[in-house]
């Protein structure tokens, strides 16, 4: 019973765990873009927590909080693409990492 009870608690835990949300500096109905996109991936391709990869350079951010602050706007993104978790340990060697969002963003002439 003590096992029954360790487990649906750790599962309860879990599953009411705050996901990551990716918020742009935009307008409100343009701030949850890139959150948006990382939802409509399946769900084995990508973790909550994944590499964000602006321009080539990989947006460092802190793990363990709950909304993460992207200095963009939607109209600065070209495009959004993702790799899924194996193909981006081996392209930016993180371990810890649910796979990787590629943002492109528009080049100011």
């Amino acid at each position: 019973m003590k096992q029954f009870l360790l487990i649906f608690f750790c599962t309860l835990i879990t599953g009411c765990s705050n996901p990551r949300i990716f918020i742009l500096d935009d307008t409100q109905e343009n701030k949850y873009f890139v959150s948006d996109f990382i939802d409509n991936i399946k769900e084995n391709q990508i973790g909550k927590s994944p590499l964000i990869v602006i321009n080539g350079i990989p947006f460092k951010y802190e793990k363990s909080q709950d909304t993460i602050l992207l200095p963009l706007k939607k109209s600065e993104i070209k495009s959004l693409e993702f790799l899924n978790q194996n193909s981006s340990r081996i392209m930016y060697n993180e371990k810890e990492n649910d796979g990787a969002v590629i943002i492109t963003t528009r080049t100011q002439d």
